[in-house]
């Protein structure tokens, strides 16, 4: 199977949000040729799509993806939720208590 199929096949399973599916395609082509597939949409795409899997199939496939894309999905994975920001060492709560 081609990348672009696979590809295509993946966006497919992605909108039905079939996790089961998507980890056959998985397990079927492997790693490489999974992340090779997704490597072909937008940072959002390939996000979308590893949210689905466990976090060891998740990790396996991230280690294969392009380091620029890698870097282009860092704002949509990492971002620091309110309780991470409020916590009692936070600038924020520190300037709160000052107040």
């Amino acid at each position: 199977m081609s990348c672009k199929t696979l590809y295509i096949t993946l966006r497919r399973l992605m909108g039905t949000r079939d996790v089961t599916a998507l980890r056959s395609q998985l397990w079927v082509h492997g790693p490489v040729l999974f992340a090779r597939s997704l490597a072909l949409g937008s940072p959002r795409v390939v996000a979308d799509v590893l949210s689905l899997l466990p976090i060891s199939e998740r990790i396996s496939v991230l280690r294969h993806l392009p380091y620029p894309l890698r870097d282009a999905m860092k704002p949509l994975c990492i971002g620091g939720s309110q309780r991470l920001r409020m916590q009692p060492w936070s600038p924020d709560v520190l300037a709160l208590r000052s107040a």
